[in-house]
């Protein structure tokens, strides 16, 4: 077992002060002294992959989008409140809702490697079935809604979903704690999206959250409603049913080992006119990453380190062009599309996966995470290893299969990144403070050492069940998003 969190982070609330921490039954969230705690959400692709016959006797598979992913979160915007669904996206900045649910199907076919058709199908996040109970927001019912003077804009989302949006200020509950005169985005237009965002990248304009507006976090700093612009990201396993955001706070029984803490970089990019400009998100360096293979051998990839984005909003890791095949090609796998990877669904319970080597620490994620099973009408189930590539996407992304078995803390007031080895051994939310030193920088209280999240000590649950940091879990898994990466914003 490691040893007890020694934190020495500067104005930390006492123990005894964490410990009123209370549950708010309509939110499901949980609220501290300095802390909101909600679970995500995120129900399976009932969709799924599957394989047919056609008409020609030809075999089609059908898959999902698999470089969207979606995490959801309920909220509450307006006086009365008016509750709705959104996804939480770390690859934007953004807040938008009341998508256009009659143009948010993304179903479209292609053709495979082996020249047989492929049906890309639609997951519940892009259903118009779906996307019709997620609630909508009606300015005219709120009697605190204001219309913005800010100029409407349009988002484009890096796997091309566009948005087009106008600004309201307005009351926003999230977790049962209340964000007064919020600016957000409401749709007057959208495609391929069938759920609001609620963005928690930072903007263009890097950690200057001021302009053009205060955003969400920035929003819970200035209210006093959390201590500083620190949130918290603890996905869980693949196979998990309890995934937690949390506002302000640590949770030392989500992380084994050190949290290290690695400065977010700036990356340029360059615009169609070829002019560039630094654009700052959660980016950060991949010095190397070893697989260890399913019969323990191991191979070292990327020996010229590469930056990437760490982006919850993507379903799959997008890595530099050639690298995914050549995983895909280690793993036993074969590829079905010329971004999509079939792998053995044994490989799932098998021993090993990958080791990313970041600037000041090392995250394994072992196969349960990085592999996607299928299943339909009964069928044999199919296996997609998550794990794409691609020539014009730079830098890469690390997306959902990563963050699953990393915890992440995300400190916008110093520009860091804080992150660990992610585990499960019950819960223990702690605020953060103030300052340099807001992020405690002590050792998670698991005792399991790598291979990802999903362990813990079972004889701990009843004790950690009291404990004022416990997170109600919802039922989640990946499904798809229409956002893959932080999107180019232009004005209408």
């Amino acid at each position: 077992m490691a040893p007890s969190s020694r934190f020495t982070a500067a104005g930390l609330l006492a123990v005894a002060g964490v410990a009123s921490a209370f549950y708010i039954p309509e939110f499901a969230g949980v609220v501290g002294p300095g802390f909101v705690s909600i679970p995500l959400s995120a129900p399976k692709n009932t969709v799924g992959l599957r394989k047919r016959d056609g008409p020609d006797r030809t075999a089609t598979l059908e898959i999902p989008n698999l470089k969207t992913s979606g995490y959801t979160i309920k909220i509450a915007i307006g006086s009365p409140p008016q509750e709705l669904v959104v996804a939480v996206d770390t690859g934007s900045s953004e807040l938008w809702i009341n998508p256009d649910c009659s143009r948010s199907s993304r179903a479209r076919n292609m053709t495979g490697t082996d020249g047989n058709p492929v049906m890309v199908v639609d997951s519940e996040l892009t259903d118009p079935v779906e996307c019709r109970k997620r609630g909508r927001y009606d300015q005219k019912k709120s009697s605190t809604a204001d219309t913005s003077k800010l100029k409407g804009q349009t988002i484009q989302y890096g796997d091309f979903t566009t948005v087009e949006i106008e600004y309201v200020a307005d009351t926003i509950t999230i977790g049962g704690l209340t964000i007064s005169d919020q600016v957000f985005g409401v749709a007057t237009k959208s495609n391929q999206t069938g759920i609001g965002i609620m963005g928690f990248g930072p903007s263009h304009n890097g950690f200057n959250f001021t302009r053009p507006y205060p955003l969400i976090l920035q929003s819970m700093a200035e209210q006093g409603v959390i201590n500083s612009p620190v949130f918290s990201l603890n996905l869980g396993d693949y196979d998990a049913d309890a995934g937690s955001l949390t506002f302000g706070g640590v949770d030392t029984k989500r992380y084994t080992g050190k949290l290290a803490t690695v400065p977010f970089e700036k990356f340029s990019r360059k615009l169609q006119d070829g002019s560039e400009f630094q654009d700052t998100s959660y980016y950060v360096t991949v010095k190397s990453m070893t697989l260890q293979r399913p019969d323990g051998s191991t191979k070292t990839y990327a020996e010229q380190a590469f930056p990437v984005s760490l982006d919850c909003g993507a379903g799959a890791n997008i890595l530099p062009d050639g690298m995914a095949t050549e995983i895909c090609a280690d793993v036993n796998g074969t590829m079905i599309t010329t971004d999509t990877c079939e792998v053995p669904c044994r490989n799932r319970q098998k021993p090993g996966g990958i080791t990313f080597a970041l600037n000041g620490q090392d995250i394994t994620v072992p196969y349960k995470n990085l592999i996607n099973e299928q299943e339909h009408e009964g069928q044999e189930p199919i296996c997609i290893l998550m794990m794409s590539e691609s020539a014009h996407i730079s830098p890469g992304i690390l997306g959902a299969p990563f963050l699953r078995s990393a915890y992440t803390v995300y400190d916008w007031g110093n520009g860091n990144l804080h992150l660990a080895q992610a585990a499960d051994c019950g819960s223990n939310i702690v605020a953060v403070g103030t300052g340099e030193n807001a992020v405690p920088s002590g050792d998670g209280e698991c005792g399991q050492e790598g291979g990802g999240q999903g362990g813990g000590d079972a004889n701990k649950e009843g004790e950690d069940k009291k404990n004022a940091g416990l997170m109600v879990a919802a039922n989640w898994a990946l499904v798809g998003l229409g956002s893959v990466a932080a999107g180019f914003i232009a004005l209408v």
